[in-house]
């Protein structure tokens, strides 16, 4: 996992971006509240924005950059996305490595949750009814909808309420503290409208949620969980903040759920393998995972693959390799394909130093599965270890052509490009990374050191980084005009 954390600068002049987009002319003539609001944020716009801000959240947050959690969360959400109406873009999904139970969407497509939220999770159709929630936050274009209504009354409290309220879906403390700083009836206005918006998710999500098979009641017994938890510390939890829930709403997604046919969902070994896998890395000290760990295993009914697995995560960490092999070996044996698996059998082998072998599973499973995530990152990252640098770069080049935002994939191929002594290309891959975080001054002084090594010889590659150079320039340049 990569924990970078660069300076958010550039949040409040995105949102202003909003407002740019609507002719003054128009300010008077806007559609109601219910209104799609198209006239206001397109949804080309919105996306473009939308991406701009994930980067900018996941050089500002403590994201988890893990392929196996990533490939789960994004697998789940775009099986509910295939349930929504209105659609407009494609979706994304994100990890934020937070104990507290919190989800939150942000324009364009682009959802996050906490891994607090997954721990909590008693079962997927609970987690599911989370991520579902959030889809409904953007298929309804609430953000967008919010700038409408909020033009309609006091245009010059736009840019404020509106940073305020999705940077309370970020960090409630701060969008708290922005919220009050904001003129009073707008603010209560804000208040109210993100309370509707809550009702209509709820109804929205719990479609969704039923239409892509899992449990409907699942929204309340979530719900009264977190009312029930929310009871015994001092602080309202952060889901609560952001999502404010009444006595009203829990009844009333009860009484909806009802309506559904009942069914039983029984979770999937995905589900559960990813809730051991945050409880051991996300939720508990490594000390910690291994006591609840080995007790779930010795209760009845806990001898399950998932409490095993949880296991040879922590035993692995606390570097008990020796232990930790015994288990996930009797695993894989048993499921030889499970990527879970592989993830901790290679990473055991890398902290024995057996090299070898871990190359040779992982060559067997990238050829099954080429450019998989889990696999390839693993893969070049055994060769790395092994002193295999020319291997770990053509795996990376290639899984960033198929997927050229991860970010594990480009901090291993700097890594790769400095052990190999090739310092322009490890500038340039630098750069690359920060670019991923929204880091435009870091990016373009890692392209300036990138030309600095590159020899005279070499003209095309220096047009090229030149080039790569404008381009980034002039984009910081456009978002700091904004």
């Amino acid at each position: 996992m990569i924990r970078l954390a660069v300076k958010s600068t550039l949040l409040l002049s995105l949102l202003t971006w909003c407002l740019q987009l609507t002719p003054a002319k128009a300010l008077n003539n806007l559609p109601d509240i219910g209104g799609n609001a198209f006239s206001t944020l397109t949804p080309e716009k919105e996306k473009q924005l939308g991406d701009v801000m994930m980067r900018q959240t996941r050089g500002s947050l403590p994201m988890v950059y893990d392929p196996l959690l990533d490939e789960y969360i994004n697998a789940l959400g775009n099986r509910l996305v295939a349930r929504a109406n209105d659609v407009k873009f494609p979706f994304k999904f994100y990890w934020v490595n937070n104990k507290q139970i919190n989800a939150f969407a942000t324009l364009g497509g682009n959802i996050a949750s906490h891994t607090g939220t997954l721990a909590i999770a008693d079962s997927e159709s609970e987690f599911a009814s989370v991520i579902a929630h959030e889809i409904a936050h953007v298929t309804q274009r609430h953000i967008a909808r919010f700038v409408e209504a909020q033009n309609q009354r006091a245009p010059l409290t736009i840019a404020s309420l509106l940073g305020a309220i999705v940077l309370a879906t970020v960090n409630p403390e701060a969008g708290m503290a922005a919220m009050m700083a904001s003129q009073g009836a707008a603010q209560q206005s804000a208040i109210n409208f993100t309370r509707s918006n809550e009702q209509e998710a709820d109804r929205i999500g719990m479609h969704i949620l039923a239409e892509a098979g899992f449990d409907p009641n699942a929204v309340p017994v979530f719900f009264s969980k977190l009312s029930e938890q929310s009871r015994f510390v001092n602080q309202q939890l952060a889901f609560l903040r952001t999502h404010p829930l009444s006595q009203a709403r829990v009844s009333d997604t009860r009484l909806r759920a009802q309506q559904y046919p009942q069914r039983f969902v029984p979770d999937s070994q995905d589900f559960t393998l990813s809730r051991a896998r945050v409880l051991a890395r996300y939720q508990y000290t490594t000390k910690d995972a291994l006591i609840i760990f080995k007790k779930k295993l010795g209760e009845p009914g806990g001898n399950t693959r998932a409490n095993r697995y949880g296991l040879a995560i922590a035993l692995l960490d606390d570097k008990q390799y020796d232990s930790a092999l015994k288990y996930i070996v009797d695993l894989y044996e048993q499921d030889p394909h499970n990527l879970f698996y592989l993830d901790v059998y290679t990473d055991i082998l890398i902290g024995q130093q057996q090299y070898q072998t871990a190359l040779d599973m992982l060559q067997q499973a990238y050829l099954l599965r080429p450019n998989n995530q889990v696999v390839t990152l693993n893969y070049a990252n055994v060769a790395i270890k092994s002193g295999s640098y020319g291997l770990a770069v053509h795996l990376l080049r290639n899984l960033l052509f198929h997927k050229d935002d991860n970010i594990l994939a480009y901090d291993l191929l700097s890594e790769a490009y400095k052990l190999q002594e090739d310092f322009a290309k490890y500038y340039e891959a630098r750069s690359d990374l920060f670019y991923q975080l929204a880091n435009y001054p870091k990016a373009i002084d890692d392209l300036n050191e990138a030309l600095n090594h590159l020899g005279s010889e070499a003209r095309l590659e220096t047009r090229r980084i030149e080039a790569k150079k404008r381009q980034l320039q002039a984009e910081f340049d456009r978002l700091k005009r904004m």
